[in-house]
């Protein structure tokens, strides 16, 4: 499979709409940082007043909405932003699937009785790199015999366990035997 083209492709389309968010974002940090400087700015002259937490809670409450209303502007730009690179994404996704699908038509459609053999591809790696062969060599039919009676015995084992922890429950529920109850708690750990 040939991706390069759609690299090449996406490529070309991405610093178009990229040039243009990337503008929008440092027009949004060169407006964050002035109302920045403005908030230290009004901060500085509000300690020169008599009555100093009116003016600085203004000065707040003015930096607090200029702020957000950048805030939603940056959201706006990186939802935009997502949206065509998914866009861009499915687009190079269809693309691939329309020329694989194309490949397997013009091999189905070769010469009636004649059969294209195609090279064996090594399966693709798993998220570790490495190949998903089989971890264990094949095992002879004696061996597995001797894993499969292995297994009953132990599950063998085990039913028979758990039998005897039944009765034995079952004996003592019988007799009446009840656990002993808790101790009652000092003075110190009493609850109140």
């Amino acid at each position: 499979m040939n991706i390069r083209p759609v690299l090449a492709v996406l490529a070309l389309a991405l610093p178009a709409w990229a040039l243009a968010a990337d503008a929008a974002h440092d027009r949004i940090a060169g407006e964050r940082a002035a109302a920045n400087a403005r908030l230290a700015e009004q901060e500085r002259e509000c300690e020169t007043r008599f009555l100093v937490a009116p003016c600085l809670e203004e000065a707040r409450r003015a930096h607090r909405e200029k702020t957000a209303s950048l805030r939603q502007a940056q959201l706006q730009l990186d939802e935009a932003r997502r949206r065509e690179t998914a866009a861009a994404r499915r687009k190079a996704i269809a693309e691939r699937l329309e020329a694989q699908q194309g490949r397997a038509s013009d091999a189905a459609s070769g010469p009636p009785g004649v059969r294209l053999r195609r090279a064996a591809e090594p399966p693709p790696p798993t998220s570790a790199g490495k190949t998903s062969e089989p971890r264990a060599p094949m095992l002879s039919a004696s061996q597995e015999r001797e894993n499969a009676n292995k297994f009953e015995a132990r599950a063998r084992a085990a039913r028979e366990h758990r039998d005897s922890v039944e009765r034995r429950n079952a004996e003592r529920a019988a007799q009446g035997r009840a656990a002993a109850p808790l101790p009652v708690p000092s003075g110190a750990s009493a609850p109140r």
